[in-house]
């Protein structure tokens, strides 16, 4: 396996080519020995919110964001406007609903799919598969995952549930300079 370092090497050179490959990114994600423990100095919880910090990026190609789930925390379902996501479980487990996106006004959402990633496994999201919602659903249990967003978006449409009615929210999110620097992050919304 790569450490964190290697990795985002590995990254930066992948989407330094104008000819990126998911299944590249896959791999890498894929090769991220999270045995190693050098992305847990990121690691904060909130009690009332995800955690978000960047820890890498290159221009306008891709940025590697940490998240932080508390028990029973959760996305609200939101797209991925001209964006993919490949993101990897590093400790617990996280639930991904996927939904169709709402075809007509005030209706209920409809599941296409709910899977669990547990640590080590790499799940991967765009617009054509669907919206989604990704949630830690343990009541005892913290969650961290790694998402690689290429390229990296600025904004995602928030989906209600009940009336499939989008609200759009801009993403302001700083890169983490060091582990002390992750204060910028918190409050963003997904």
């Amino acid at each position: 396996g790569i450490n964190a370092e290697y990795g985002q090497a590995c990254l930066k050179e992948e989407f330094a080519n104008e000819k990126w490959s998911l299944e590249t990114v896959r791999q890498i994600l894929e090769s991220y020995d999270i045995s190693l423990g050098d992305w847990r100095k990121f690691c904060q919880f909130d009690d009332h919110k995800y955690y978000r910090v960047v820890l890498d990026q290159l221009e306008d190609r891709y940025n590697l964001v940490l998240l932080c789930w508390n028990c029973g925390q959760g996305s609200p379902v939101h797209d991925h406007p001209t964006t993919e996501c490949m993101f990897k479980v590093l400790e617990g487990t996280i639930a991904e609903t996927r939904y169709d996106f709402p075809v007509q006004k005030d209706c209920c959402l409809e599941v296409t799919d709910k899977i669990v990633l547990s640590e080590g496994e790499v799940g991967h999201i765009n617009d054509d598969q669907g919206i989604h919602r990704m949630g830690n659903e343990s009541d005892c249990d913290t969650c961290v995952t790694l998402h690689c967003y290429f390229p990296p978006y600025k904004f995602v449409n928030a989906y209600d549930e009940r009336t499939g009615t989008a609200t759009t929210f801009h993403i302001k999110c700083e890169l983490a300079k060091c582990p002390k620097l992750v204060d910028d992050c918190p409050k963003c919304d997904q």
